[in-house]
């Protein structure tokens, strides 16, 4: 028989996932996802931000521009499963700073390999291909950090978390769209992708600090039996029903809803710039590249303030997650028809602004059904549906640089826009469900 001395110095397992975040890690640990997040999307916007200048210095048509922008999802959508995979089998953490050293290494070498051939074709060829490295390095970061995310924090303290992590995308590309428009004023474009590489860089080797730092710690005796069991469960092998997911009706509606959201989202972040500085080309840069993602930030908290007040009243929570992403997608769907038609800057940064804000309330509605109808393979399904999400990433902006090099109309791309999201909040709102189906 084993003495109780010997029985106090028994790990858990061997890996740290298998360990819940104290309240001091929970914190450190999302303050350090939020910047990662946040440096992720810098790294992402900075070719939409600095487009208008490097497609001048390079001579490239509307349609090079798409090719060059749409690119990266190519590589996006194809570790968006993986990324789960080998988060489940290494550590969440552990995937995160590997990716996030590569793309950081990417993004910074972007304008040596701009500059290595002089040819318009060969340049755009050369980008996209980076474009395609920087998409398969940075494919595997919601993955991995909503596998992370789900082993190291219970149920009932998740949302909060999740929700500020989530919000760093907008800040990000707030903060790139800001900072970033002044240093290409000042500096040139080149800059930009220097600044976001080091800091992107320096940042990871932050997260990697952290994640070698976690606590092996052994662990109290009224816990062991717990622990040991868990570790037990979670070295068994879980067959994903792949055959019950992909023929589900209600799964399809989440995953068409959130491939419309990614619509709208990538002709945003990709072409709004582009808009602006035709449209309005006296009006300072950092000011429209700024302002309308500032009305993310309050949208993200009154998204979810929105949803929780729902919740409590008893609305359900397939209704109130239907509530949200109808106003979601509809409202950009709206805003987006509009903005074409606004004359006035301050009417144009209005109705950008609302239609940002707007679909922000998506990290509140479709975002989190994953985890409502398949909380055991969450990760799984929510890798299927980001992979689909990101299809609009290069097909939606190569089609937008399309229609823009034929009718030169930003009526028709907004227009085209507004349609996608309507369909998709009539399909999630008729057949989506939160009811638990896996």
């Amino acid at each position: 028989m084993v003495d109780l001395d010997k029985k106090l110095l028994l790990p858990i397992s061997n890996s740290n996932d298998e360990r819940l975040w104290s309240g001091y890690l929970r914190k450190r640990w999302t303050i350090c996802l939020f910047i990662q997040t946040s440096l992720l999307f810098a790294a992402r916007v900075a070719m939409p931000v600095c487009a208008t200048s490097i497609s001048k210095q390079f001579g490239w048509s509307k349609a090079n521009l798409g090719a060059v922008m749409g690119s990266f999802f190519w590589g996006y959508l194809t570790t968006q499963i993986i990324g789960g995979y080998m988060a489940d089998k290494i550590g969440g953490d552990k995937v995160l700073w590997m990716s996030g050293f590569t793309w950081g290494s990417l993004i910074f070498i972007t304008p040596y390999i701009a500059y290595s051939n002089a040819d318009t074709t060969h340049s755009v060829i050369l980008l996209a291909i980076t474009r395609v490295l920087l998409g398969i390095s940075q494919g595997v970061h919601y993955p991995s950090m909503m596998s992370l995310l789900a082993k190291k924090i219970e149920d009932s303290k998740r949302s909060l978390p999740l929700s500020i992590i989530t919000s760093a995308a907008n800040f990000g590309s707030l903060v790139c769209g800001g900072l970033g428009s002044i240093i290409m004023e000042h500096y040139g474009w080149e800059k930009v992708f220097y600044v976001v590489g080091i800091m992107s860089m320096s940042w990871t080797y932050s997260l990697w600090v952290l994640s070698q730092g976690q606590s092996r710690n052994v662990v109290a005796i009224d816990k062991m039996v717990f622990s040991q069991s868990s570790a037990v469960q979670s070295s068994a092998k879980i067959e994903v029903p792949w055959r019950k997911i992909l023929m589900n009706r209600s799964i399809w509606a989440m995953i068409f809803a959130h491939f419309c959201n990614g619509n709208c989202f990538y002709i945003l972040l990709s072409w709004l710039p582009s808009y602006f500085n035709e449209q309005f080309p006296e009006e300072k840069g950092w000011v429209y590249n700024v302002v309308p993602w500032v009305f993310s930030i309050p949208a993200c908290v009154i998204g979810g303030y929105l949803s929780s007040y729902l919740m409590k009243c008893n609305y359900g929570v397939t209704n109130t997650r239907k509530v949200i992403e109808v106003l979601s997608l509809g409202g950009v769907g709206i805003f987006g028809i509009l903005l074409p038609y606004c004359s006035d800057f301050r009417m144009a940064l209005l109705c950008s602004g609302l239609a940002i804000a707007l679909q922000t309330f998506h990290n509140s509605g479709v975002l989190i059904v994953p985890q409502d109808v398949a909380p055991k393979y969450s990760g799984s399904v929510f890798g299927v549906m980001n992979a689909v999400g990101a299809i609009p990433g290069f097909l939606g902006v190569y089609i937008t640089g399309y229609i823009l090099s034929v009718s030169g109309s930003w009526k028709v791309v907004f227009f085209f826009m507004g349609i996608v999201n309507f369909c998709g909040a009539a399909v999630f709102s008729i057949w989506g469900t939160s009811e638990r189906i896996l």
